[in-house]
């Protein structure tokens, strides 16, 4: 993978085990990883601690501040508005409550 000619990769992970990220540690730090966190196979809608402990972990596994993107595993196409609106809603809380921000915006 260090061959790729990108700047980033996309990983969908939600439905992965968190392990398998042990494989990207000696990635080319120069690589971004963007990490899936929200599996949009279920209408479960994660809460924002679920979310912020899968960055956590992966971080954990693959160094601090590997992680530079965190998105859906995929696009929502097969979900309903409202639950994807919701999806999105616990991602940002999530993202914000890992990196401690203490904000109701979803910026």
């Amino acid at each position: 993978m260090n061959q790729l000619r990108c700047d980033h990769l996309v990983l969908e992970m939600a439905r992965r085990d968190p392990e398998e990220l042990a494989f990207l540690r000696d990635l080319d730090p120069r690589l971004g990883i963007g990490l899936g966190v929200i599996d949009i196979k279920s209408t479960i809608v994660e809460t924002p601690d679920e979310i912020a402990r899968r960055i956590e972990t992966a971080e954990r596994i693959l160094g601090a501040q590997r992680v530079e993107y965190v998105h859906p595993d995929c696009g929502f196409w097969m979900l309903k508005r409202s639950i994807a609106d919701r999806k999105m809603h616990a991602l940002v809380k999530g993202r914000n409550e890992y990196l401690g921000i203490k904000s109701d915006a979803l910026t």
